[in-house]
């Protein structure tokens, strides 16, 4: 068949054409979409979601790292990766297996939004430029043999591979860069083509009876495969999901060493033989007992991968900027997955399947890794922004994808609004970029919003005091465990609750520490040792001495010393922005640069009588801006359910939009359970001079309500009925536009 190029092809014509499906080019349409952009969201799969769709099955991970890791524990991102990760579970539970709800929750997302049209099966195969500019991208829609001309003055490459970008001529980079040209310590002396290669995902069932597996003829035999003698070792463990079934393994990569564009079938088809090779080993070594009655269900039919092409930007982020946490002027979202730097070849490679080089905390993102440097109307989003190898370990995770695609569709608004380049934004148009991503519950670490109604006075039927006491149980001082404690200026003393579980005299040992990173649960330093004695077979409360001023990062820690015989008290209630730890020290490495590396434990010490009092949970939090943890929690929480009510009450003003922030538990990476602390249902009455209105919100799960106004309001209140089973209510922000 002649093929006739753009003969015949429908022409559509957009403000901005997003080009890749995935959650990075969702994110984008629906940022851009929401603020009146007429937008075409095209994707080359039946599904959207990308590397998260039920195509591929990878979790959607980002700065709040594995959970009970991540130094900044509150480091989930906001936004619209938020409404997506709460639409997924409210549609689809916590089950690793994405199939049909999954999908329906990520199409509800798209289909929700009138400002976007959406093709699927759609893919992207020429690119007209007039000089440094697109003017139109041809694709070819596969099921239905129909051909578009998508024209707009803003295109979006989120297709992970950067298609669209390397067919316009803009500048990439592929493989991995010296150590000296960005003077990166991580990075090789020598560069090389090597990227993170490609992992296919299976997933398995339990039934009643034993379950026999033959293995096909083109898979492999594993046990001859030069890999098997490492299996269990360097990270590639055999790791079960919280059912007991086995989801996939990330280690099962190969392509790094190659070309994960050009060489994809090839990679998919060597994924496949070891996915199916390493099933029969599972089933018939008989060194798994537990997977007898087990079943293969699927095999996913696409490998996930992780790096291709990676655009040159204004700016190149590279190791020493997530480091040092380098404060741009244009940060645009943020991002905290360590450094995570895949062995070149895979399962093949002698060296550990990965290196989780530590990054401390979340960190900010430039806007100028979003666009391209030599064509002027290119946004990217996605694992193909513009930084290094090293830096793309981090940035490449899908939910710190979504925020720069967020990023990404906010920016677009502009490019509309001002009749700008995305260059255009960056150098006109940067502070409000920040205020529209903050309106939109986009997390810029360190940044808040000003509250338009500064004389307005907060009031509340209760507050919470600093104390955390409830019926607990006892937890061991096996290890080293930490209470990290915000407070507003000074900590002097509080008490724990102690068991000595022998007949003798003991000695409860603590160290007092403190921090710099506001947004950070990372002391820094040990200030002093202290001691309290404990009478022997005692249960009950004991006063410890502090006596310090908080640190810059607005805590004070205490570190309790392991001894056999005593334990603190604990429950499983968390209160928000106040963490247990277990804690180890260390001598600070290349690849891991703390001396304190902290697990969260999901029991929190049970402490009371803290001096001097500490009003953190009042209802003034509610305009901080924050609208997150960040020193202290910035939220108003109750004293207990009852009749509560939340008042915020200013001069008489125009309001066009109240927003509600609640508390998702954003230390949670994934979202296995539904949040305790949600507001389900609740009264909102926003009251002028002459009369009022009422919303009854009723099943309530997201983060943030957005209510359309346009009168003119006095006094905004809440009245919280009932959450998920947490004890006590908590909002973050009562926001007014």
């Amino acid at each position: 068949m002649k093929y006739v190029g753009n003969e015949g092809a429908e022409e559509k014509q957009y403000d901005f054409v997003v080009i890749g499906a995935g959650i990075a080019g969702m994110a984008a349409a629906i940022g851009a979409a929401r603020h009146g952009v007429r937008t075409a969201l095209i994707g080359d799969r039946p599904v959207l979601g990308g590397n998260a769709s039920s195509e591929v099955c990878i979790q959607i991970n980002g700065a709040c790292y594995n959970s009970r890791w991540s130094p900044s524990v509150y480091a989930r991102e906001t936004g619209i990766v938020e409404e997506i990760k709460n639409r997924l579970f409210q549609y689809a539970g916590s089950s690793p297996e994405k199939g049909a709800e999954h999908d329906a929750a990520l199409f509800d997302m798209v289909y929700a939004e009138r400002n976007i049209d959406l093709y699927l099966n759609t893919l992207a195969e020429g690119v007209e430029c007039k000089g440094n500019e697109i003017l139109s991208v041809e694709c070819v829609q596969l099921a239905s043999e129909r051909r578009f001309l998508f024209r707009a003055p803003l295109f979006a490459d989120c297709t992970g591979d950067g298609t669209v970008g390397a067919l316009a001529g803009a500048r990439f980079m592929q493989g991995t860069e010296s150590r000296a040209e960005y003077g990166e310590s991580l990075a090789p002396a020598v560069a090389s083509r090597a990227t993170n290669g490609s992992t296919i995902m299976f997933h398995t069932v339990r039934m009643d009876s034993p379950q026999p597996y033959r293995r096909p003829d083109f898979a492999y035999d594993v046990t001859k495969l030069s890999f098997f003698r490492d299996l269990g070792t360097k990270n590639r463990t055999f790791v079960k999901a919280a059912d007991g079934l086995y989801h996939g393994f990330w280690w099962v990569e190969y392509g790094g060493h190659i070309d994960t564009i050009r060489d994809s079938e090839a990679i998919t088809l060597e994924l496949r033989r070891i996915v199916y090779g390493l099933w029969d080993y599972i089933k018939n070594s008989g060194r798994f007992p537990e997977a007898e009655n087990l079943k293969l269900t699927r095999v996913c039919p696409l490998a996930g991968k992780r790096e291709s092409r990676r655009f040159v930007g204004d700016y190149v982020l590279n190791q020493n900027d997530v480091e040092q946490k380098v404060p741009f002027e244009d940060a645009a979202y943020i991002a905290g997955w360590p450094m995570d730097v895949h062995a070149d070849r895979g399962v093949y490679d002698e060296a550990p399947a990965t290196y989780w080089n530590f990054v401390p905390g979340m960190y900010n993102v430039p806007f100028r890794t979003l666009y391209s440097q030599n064509v002027r109307n290119l946004f990217f989003a996605g694992r193909n922004t513009s930084c290094t190898r090293i830096a793309n370990g981090s940035t490449r995770v899908m939910a710190t994808c979504g925020a720069g695609g967020q990023a990404v569709g906010a920016a677009a608004y502009l490019c509309k609004k001002y009749g700008c380049t995305p260059r255009g934004v960056y150098q006109s148009h940067i502070p409000e970029l920040q205020a529209v991503l903050l309106r939109d519950d986009q997390t810029i670490m360190g940044w808040k919003e000003e509250c338009p109604a500064a004389d307005a006075v907060c009031r509340a039927t209760s507050s919470h005091a600093l104390e955390n006491l409830g019926e607990g149980a006892p937890l061991p001082l096996e290890k080293c465990t930490v209470l990290a404690l915000p407070v507003t200026d000074r900590l002097d003393s509080l008490c724990v609750r102690v068991r000595n579980g022998s007949r003798s005299p003991a000695v409860l040992r603590y160290k007092v520490l403190q921090g710099d990173l506001p947004e950070c649960y990372l002391p820094e330093r040990a200030l002093f040792e202290k001691q309290a004695n404990v009478a022997g077979r005692y249960d009950g409360w004991i006063a410890l001495s502090v006596g310090v001023p908080r640190g810059r990062d607005g805590k004070v820690y205490i570190e309790f010393l392991p001894d056999a015989d005593l334990s603190l008290y604990t429950v499983e209630e968390s209160l928000t922005g106040v963490p247990t730890f277990f804690c180890t020290e260390k001598e600070p490495e290349l690849r891991d640069r703390r001396t304190f590396v902290f697990t969260r434990s999901y029991s929190n010490i049970v402490f009371k009588d803290v001096l001097p009092a500490q009003a953190i949970f009042g209802a003034g939090n509610v305009l901080s801006g924050y609208n997150r943890p960040y020193g202290l929690p910035n939220l108003w929480m109750s004293d207990g359910k009852g009749a509560q009510e939340l008042c915020v009450e200013f001069g008489e003003r125009l309001i066009e939009e109240v927003h509600l922030v609640f508390n998702t538990e954003l230390e949670e990476d994934l979202i296995a359970t539904q949040s305790r602390k949600v507001i389900r249902d609740y009264d909102l009455i926003i009251e002028g001079k002459n009369d009022s209105r009422t919303w009854n919100v009723r099943g309530n799960y997201d983060r943030v309500n957005r209510f359309r106004v346009e009168e003119s309001v006095h006094r905004i209140t809440i009245r919280p009925l009932e959450n998920y089973g947490a004890a006590n209510f908590e909002i973050f922000g009562v926001k007014i536009y």
